[in-house]
């Protein structure tokens, strides 16, 4: 660009010639007429880039346009990541010359950002942002007292930018300050949006669970409860006639009852608990974890001949230690309800093999199986695969699922129909 018009003093101006005066009010009519042409131009890319509130196109509608405004061989915009953190966009010319993390606290890039001033100046010494470029021009981009970034023009010529170029710049700052905050805005709206699109998902899958969990509770619950009256009124005839005997199994069908419904209530607490964030993980031993499990199906190995065979030194895994011990005690409670009644040879296995930073538990059966279709949703919610053969809600596998889920694990299942099942599940290894 040209440098700046002096006129000449009123004693010069008198001394001037007529046709030297109409040159003079020529030239500076035709540099009016060129300030205002680009000021209407900076107003036209204004507009085109507050139309458009996506960052990257913004960016490009400025490094297409600008290049027409004003003299410069280079030109950036620097701004902020998600992590407030300074990075430089090249949009012409000198892509990659300067270190994108250490420009924004050099002298004069610095200095924009931390005052929200402009930098006028003309040193091309190294370590510099634009080092090299005798004449630089840097404007910040703000919005109220916050600085956004800041645009950056370089000219290898020296004394190229006048008071002129620094108006035009001030006002594509200005424009481009503007676009950035919408696209800002935008941003955070559309994250806001996604926000609520996903609570609200969350919230229409828990009112479905909880519709489930009522309909599903009045049914399984209901028959247990109307038992126990029943049989507590043939207690009574029972023992007004003196068959103490009879009496017997009665109180143990009743104690039969209450211990199902007892076990279909601590199933639902367990998954209650399960909504809630899980802990910090710590090593468990889980040698003592399958014992527990095992311990609370010591009767019914014995009364249904179920040989249970568990690999020794089982590895420790991150995780908790109820949480694994539930693991195990619904895995082996799933084993035993589809063992299958003429059973000739009922097995329970349980084994671990190390896979990278894993832990892979296996527990196998020999037991019914699960027919192709169904393994699918098995880890659903009051999945029930073989209803007649078993009582219960059907929540034992989510329960397994939602505990291995939440210590960032991985579970599945291999099964043939009419020749048992494995579940497996990998959690964390102890480092």
């Amino acid at each position: 660009m040209s440098d700046v018009f002096h006129l000449p003093s009123l004693g010069r101006l008198e001394e001037l010639s007529h046709e030297q005066l109409l040159t003079m009010v020529r030239r500076l009519l035709g540099e009016a007429d060129s300030l205002s042409s680009r000021i209407a131009a900076v107003n036209e890319i204004g507009l085109a880039i507050n139309q458009d509130l996506n960052l990257p196109e913004i960016l490009r509608i400025v490094s297409k346009q600008a290049k027409w405004l004003l003299d410069f061989d280079y030109c950036g915009v620097c701004l902020h990541d998600e992590d407030s953190l300074w990075y430089v966009v090249d949009l012409f010319g000198c892509s990659g010359v300067w270190d994108s993390e250490k420009s924004p606290r050099s002298q004069n890039l610095g200095y924009v950002l931390k005052n929200g001033m402009t930098y006028l100046g003309d040193d091309e010494s190294n370590g510099l942002f634009m080092a090299g470029f005798a004449s630089q021009m840097i404007l910040p981009l703000t919005h109220g007292d916050q600085v956004l970034g800041a645009i950056c023009f370089g000219a290898k010529e020296k004394q190229v930018y006048t008071h002129d170029d620094l108006r035009v710049a001030h006002l594509l700052a200005l424009q481009l300050s503007s676009a950035i905050y919408n696209a800002y805005l935008l941003n955070d709206l559309k994250m806001a949006e996604e926000g609520l699109r996903s609570y609200s998902e969350e919230l229409e899958r828990r009112n479905a669970e909880l519709d489930a969990y009522n309909h599903t509770i009045a049914h399984d619950l209901k028959s247990p409860l109307t038992a126990i009256p029943l049989r507590t009124y043939m207690i009574r005839k029972l023992l007004e006639k003196g068959r103490t005997d009879q009496v017997l199994s009665s109180l143990d069908e009743i104690n039969d009852t209450t211990q199902r419904m007892t076990l279909m209530i601590e199933q639902l607490l367990w998954l209650a608990k399960l909504r809630n964030p899980a802990e910090n993980a710590v090593p468990v031993d889980v040698e003592k974890a399958v014992a527990a499990a095992v311990g609370r199906f010591s009767e019914l190995f014995g009364s249904k001949g179920i040989k249970l065979e568990v690999m020794p030194d089982l590895p420790s895994v991150v995780g908790h230690v109820q949480w694994l011990e539930e693991v195990f005690a619904n895995l082996i409670s799933n084993a035993i309800k589809y063992m299958g009644v003429d059973n000739p040879a009922p097995l329970i296995e349980i084994s671990a093999t190390p896979e990278q930073h894993m832990i892979c538990y296996r527990v196998r059966d020999t037991g019914m199986g699960i027919p192709l279709e169904k393994q699918a949703h098995l880890f659903e919610m009051f999945t029930r695969v073989h209803p007649t053969e078993a009582e219960g809600l059907g929540l034992g596998l989510s329960i397994v699922h939602r505990i291995i889920t939440n210590l960032n694990g991985e579970l599945g299942v291999e099964s043939v129909e009419g020749e048992g099942s494995t579940f497996w599940f990998k959690l964390p290894a102890v480092s």
